[in-house]
């Protein structure tokens, strides 16, 4: 994990808030996985926006992380997506951070799609919360396929 910290000002957050924004960033993974409306709740803000950009021909999409949760609380297809080699960024305020990220989607053990997602968070009661998640993504190569 990569953690920036251009500005003098974030000395003072606390070395252990990487590893809280990456968890949050874990958590929402997890859930989609899980497909637990409860589970996204922990770690996200259902009023969010998300920006997914599906491989061709599959045009832009928009939606809130709700109906996100809600579309996927219905699917029967095994979700499986990691990140990795995340890089954290911190507003000097603590409150507002990003993680960017290469991923890889396993559709029912199948690599279906890989990219960039873009996390956005907010500090909400002391707790690190995805509101905003982009993502642009491809085919796998043969070789991206055979990731585990």
């Amino acid at each position: 994990m990569r953690w920036s910290s251009p500005h003098p000002e974030t000395a003072n957050l606390a070395s252990d808030e990487p590893a809280a924004i990456i968890a949050a960033t874990q958590g929402f993974l997890t859930a989609l996985s899980t497909k637990s409306r409860s589970d996204f709740e922990k770690h996200c803000v259902r009023a969010g926006g998300m920006s997914l950009s599906p491989p061709p021909p599959t045009a832009l999409r928009f939606c809130t992380i709700g109906s996100f949760v809600e579309h996927i609380a219905t699917l029967k297809d095994a979700i499986d997506e990691r990140i990795w080699d995340p890089e954290v960024k911190v507003h000097e305020a603590g409150n507002l951070a990003a993680v960017w990220a290469p991923f890889r989607a396993k559709i029912n053990g199948v690599v279906d799609h890989v990219g960039v997602e873009l996390f956005v968070l907010h500090k909400i009661d002391g707790r690190w919360k995805v509101t905003g998640l982009a993502d642009s993504c491809r085919l796998p190569t043969v070789e991206e396929m055979l990731l585990e």
